[in-house]
Protein backbone atom coordinates (compact mmCIF):
# COMPACT_ATOMS: atom_id res chain seq x y z
CA UNK A 1 0.00 0.00 0.00
CA UNK A 2 1.39 3.40 -0.99
CA UNK A 3 1.36 5.96 1.81
CA UNK A 4 2.56 9.51 2.44
CA UNK A 5 4.22 10.83 5.59
CA UNK A 6 4.36 14.66 5.88
CA UNK A 7 7.88 15.87 6.69
CA UNK A 8 7.62 19.64 6.90
CA UNK A 9 7.91 21.06 3.38
CA UNK A 10 8.45 17.60 1.94
CA UNK A 11 6.47 14.40 1.95
CA UNK A 12 7.86 10.91 2.24
CA UNK A 13 6.10 8.63 -0.21
CA UNK A 14 6.62 4.97 0.54
CA UNK A 15 5.12 1.55 0.05
CA UNK A 16 4.14 -0.15 3.29
CA UNK A 17 4.14 -3.91 3.52
CA UNK A 18 2.79 -5.73 6.59
CA UNK A 19 4.46 -9.03 7.42
CA UNK A 20 4.67 -11.60 10.18
CA UNK A 21 7.87 -10.13 11.57
CA UNK A 22 9.17 -8.66 14.82
CA UNK A 23 11.14 -5.68 13.55
CA UNK A 24 10.79 -2.79 11.10
CA UNK A 25 12.77 -2.53 7.88
CA UNK A 26 13.27 0.30 5.38
CA UNK A 27 14.87 -0.15 1.98
CA UNK A 28 15.65 2.65 -0.48
CA UNK A 29 16.01 1.46 -4.06
CA UNK A 30 18.14 3.12 -6.78
CA UNK A 31 14.96 4.54 -8.29
CA UNK A 32 14.36 6.39 -5.02
CA UNK A 33 11.43 4.16 -4.12
CA UNK A 34 11.05 3.43 -0.40
CA UNK A 35 9.78 0.08 0.87
CA UNK A 36 8.73 0.01 4.53
CA UNK A 37 8.19 -3.45 6.00
CA UNK A 38 6.38 -3.48 9.30
CA UNK A 39 5.13 -6.07 11.79
CA UNK A 40 1.45 -6.54 11.17
CA UNK A 41 0.73 -5.95 14.86
CA UNK A 42 2.59 -2.63 15.05
CA UNK A 43 0.44 0.40 15.88
CA UNK A 44 0.24 3.46 13.60
CA UNK A 45 2.22 5.50 16.14
CA UNK A 46 4.98 2.90 16.30
CA UNK A 47 5.24 2.88 12.53
CA UNK A 48 5.33 6.66 12.30
CA UNK A 49 7.95 6.90 15.06
CA UNK A 50 10.23 4.46 13.29
CA UNK A 51 9.97 6.29 9.96
CA UNK A 52 10.67 9.64 11.61
CA UNK A 53 13.83 8.21 13.14
CA UNK A 54 14.93 6.98 9.72
CA UNK A 55 14.00 10.08 7.73
CA UNK A 56 17.53 11.54 7.54
CA UNK A 57 18.95 8.20 6.44
CA UNK A 58 16.23 7.87 3.81
CA UNK A 59 16.95 11.38 2.49
CA UNK A 60 20.66 10.63 2.35
CA UNK A 61 20.09 7.43 0.39
CA UNK A 62 17.75 9.12 -2.05
CA UNK A 63 20.20 11.99 -2.53
CA UNK A 64 22.98 9.51 -3.19
CA UNK A 65 21.04 7.78 -5.94
CA UNK A 66 19.71 10.99 -7.46
CA UNK A 67 23.21 12.43 -7.75
CA UNK A 68 24.81 9.27 -9.07
CA UNK A 69 25.48 10.87 -12.41
CA UNK A 70 28.46 13.09 -11.86
CA UNK A 71 28.46 16.50 -13.45
CA UNK A 72 28.62 16.54 -17.25
CA UNK A 73 32.21 16.07 -18.29
CA UNK A 74 33.72 18.81 -20.42
CA UNK A 75 36.42 17.96 -22.95
CA UNK A 76 37.57 21.46 -23.84
CA UNK A 77 41.16 22.50 -23.29
CA UNK A 78 41.71 23.37 -19.64
CA UNK A 79 38.95 21.04 -18.37
CA UNK A 80 39.45 18.89 -15.30
CA UNK A 81 39.71 15.14 -15.87
CA UNK A 82 39.45 12.77 -12.91
CA UNK A 83 41.45 9.57 -13.42
CA UNK A 84 42.27 6.98 -10.75
CA UNK A 85 41.59 9.48 -8.00
CA UNK A 86 43.80 12.24 -9.39
CA UNK A 87 42.83 15.44 -11.17
CA UNK A 88 44.45 16.16 -14.53
CA UNK A 89 44.19 19.24 -16.69
CA UNK A 90 43.11 18.45 -20.23
CA UNK A 91 45.26 20.04 -22.90
CA UNK A 92 44.02 19.88 -26.49
CA UNK A 93 46.75 20.16 -29.13
CA UNK A 94 45.43 20.60 -32.67
CA UNK A 95 47.96 18.26 -34.22
CA UNK A 96 48.12 14.87 -35.87
CA UNK A 97 48.40 11.95 -35.54
CA UNK A 98 45.60 11.45 -33.02
CA UNK A 99 46.77 10.22 -29.64
CA UNK A 100 46.45 10.74 -25.90
CA UNK A 101 49.42 11.13 -23.58
CA UNK A 102 50.10 11.87 -19.92
CA UNK A 103 52.43 14.73 -19.06
CA UNK A 104 52.93 15.32 -15.31
CA UNK A 105 49.52 16.49 -14.06
CA UNK A 106 48.11 16.92 -17.55
CA UNK A 107 46.45 14.75 -20.16
CA UNK A 108 47.36 15.93 -23.64
CA UNK A 109 45.08 15.06 -26.55
CA UNK A 110 46.43 15.48 -30.05
CA UNK A 111 43.62 15.83 -32.56
CA UNK A 112 42.29 18.25 -35.15
CA UNK A 113 38.77 16.89 -34.56
CA UNK A 114 36.47 17.18 -31.52
CA UNK A 115 38.22 15.22 -28.76
CA UNK A 116 35.31 13.84 -26.74
CA UNK A 117 35.10 10.54 -28.60
CA UNK A 118 38.85 10.06 -28.53
CA UNK A 119 39.01 10.71 -24.78
CA UNK A 120 36.08 8.44 -24.01
CA UNK A 121 37.67 5.61 -25.99
CA UNK A 122 40.97 6.21 -24.22
CA UNK A 123 39.37 6.08 -20.77
CA UNK A 124 37.40 2.96 -21.71
CA UNK A 125 40.58 1.16 -22.80
CA UNK A 126 42.32 2.24 -19.60
CA UNK A 127 39.35 0.89 -17.63
CA UNK A 128 39.71 -2.49 -19.36
CA UNK A 129 43.36 -2.70 -18.31
CA UNK A 130 42.93 -1.40 -14.76
CA UNK A 131 39.78 -3.40 -13.97
CA UNK A 132 41.44 -6.63 -15.11
CA UNK A 133 44.45 -5.90 -12.91
CA UNK A 134 42.28 -5.15 -9.87
CA UNK A 135 40.03 -8.18 -10.39
CA UNK A 136 43.06 -10.47 -10.48
CA UNK A 137 44.31 -8.87 -7.28
CA UNK A 138 40.98 -9.21 -5.46
CA UNK A 139 40.47 -12.82 -6.51
CA UNK A 140 43.51 -13.79 -4.42
CA UNK A 141 41.35 -13.14 -1.36
CA UNK A 142 38.62 -15.54 -2.54
CA UNK A 143 40.19 -19.02 -2.78
CA UNK A 144 36.76 -20.44 -1.95
CA UNK A 145 35.56 -19.53 -5.44
CA UNK A 146 37.55 -22.49 -6.68
CA UNK A 147 37.12 -23.23 -10.35
CA UNK A 148 34.50 -20.54 -10.96
CA UNK A 149 35.71 -18.49 -13.89
CA UNK A 150 35.16 -14.95 -12.66
CA UNK A 151 35.42 -12.31 -15.35
CA UNK A 152 34.22 -8.77 -15.87
CA UNK A 153 32.52 -6.66 -18.46
CA UNK A 154 32.18 -2.88 -18.55
CA UNK A 155 28.62 -1.60 -18.60
CA UNK A 156 27.18 1.85 -18.05
CA UNK A 157 24.80 1.70 -15.11
CA UNK A 158 22.73 4.63 -13.97
CA UNK A 159 22.52 3.70 -10.30
CA UNK A 160 25.20 1.13 -9.49
CA UNK A 161 28.95 0.71 -9.38
CA UNK A 162 28.83 -2.99 -10.15
CA UNK A 163 26.68 -6.08 -10.46
CA UNK A 164 27.44 -9.76 -9.89
CA UNK A 165 25.87 -12.42 -12.09
CA UNK A 166 25.49 -16.00 -10.87
CA UNK A 167 27.63 -17.30 -13.74
CA UNK A 168 30.65 -15.42 -12.39
CA UNK A 169 30.36 -12.36 -14.61
CA UNK A 170 30.84 -9.00 -12.90
CA UNK A 171 29.62 -5.81 -14.56
CA UNK A 172 31.65 -2.74 -13.63
CA UNK A 173 30.62 0.84 -14.22
CA UNK A 174 33.11 2.70 -16.47
CA UNK A 175 32.83 5.69 -14.09
CA UNK A 176 35.01 3.68 -11.69
CA UNK A 177 38.09 4.61 -13.73
CA UNK A 178 37.81 7.98 -11.98
CA UNK A 179 38.30 6.37 -8.57
CA UNK A 180 41.53 5.37 -6.79
CA UNK A 181 42.47 1.73 -7.23
CA UNK A 182 41.65 1.00 -3.58
CA UNK A 183 38.07 2.12 -4.22
CA UNK A 184 37.84 -0.02 -7.36
CA UNK A 185 39.01 -2.92 -5.20
CA UNK A 186 36.23 -2.19 -2.71
CA UNK A 187 33.59 -2.43 -5.45
CA UNK A 188 35.05 -5.72 -6.73
CA UNK A 189 35.26 -7.15 -3.19
CA UNK A 190 31.62 -6.13 -2.71
CA UNK A 191 30.50 -7.88 -5.90
CA UNK A 192 32.55 -11.02 -5.20
CA UNK A 193 30.84 -11.35 -1.81
CA UNK A 194 27.56 -11.61 -3.70
CA UNK A 195 28.69 -15.01 -4.95
CA UNK A 196 27.88 -16.30 -1.47
CA UNK A 197 25.16 -13.91 -0.33
CA UNK A 198 22.75 -12.51 -2.92
CA UNK A 199 21.30 -9.76 -0.73
CA UNK A 200 22.82 -7.26 1.67
CA UNK A 201 22.25 -9.30 4.77
CA UNK A 202 24.16 -9.15 8.04
CA UNK A 203 26.16 -12.15 6.88
CA UNK A 204 27.02 -10.38 3.63
CA UNK A 205 28.54 -7.40 5.41
CA UNK A 206 30.40 -9.67 7.83
CA UNK A 207 32.02 -11.40 4.86
CA UNK A 208 32.79 -8.07 3.20
CA UNK A 209 34.44 -6.87 6.41
CA UNK A 210 36.64 -9.96 6.40
CA UNK A 211 37.74 -9.45 2.82
CA UNK A 212 37.93 -5.64 2.93
CA UNK A 213 38.15 -4.45 6.56
CA UNK A 214 38.00 -0.72 5.70
CA UNK A 215 35.15 -1.03 3.20
CA UNK A 216 33.02 1.63 4.89
CA UNK A 217 35.76 4.27 4.60
CA UNK A 218 36.39 3.27 0.98
CA UNK A 219 32.70 3.52 0.14
CA UNK A 220 32.63 7.04 1.56
CA UNK A 221 35.82 7.99 -0.30
CA UNK A 222 34.38 6.67 -3.56
CA UNK A 223 31.21 8.72 -3.20
CA UNK A 224 33.08 11.87 -2.18
CA UNK A 225 35.71 11.72 -4.91
CA UNK A 226 33.61 10.58 -7.85
CA UNK A 227 30.13 11.80 -6.99
CA UNK A 228 30.98 14.70 -4.73
CA UNK A 229 28.21 13.74 -2.29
Amino acid sequence: MTKTLPLGKENLIYEEIEELRKSFSVTVFPSGKVIFKTPNKASPDERKTFLLKKKEWIKKQQAYFSQFHSRQQSYTSGSDILYLGRHYQLIVARKTPERVAFAANKIVVYSVKPVQGLMERFLYKRAEVVFKERLNFCLKFFPELGSLQVRFSIRKMAKRWGSFQKNGLIFLNPELIKAPKRCIDYVIFHELCHHRYKCHSKEFFELLAQKCPNYQALKTELELKVLGV
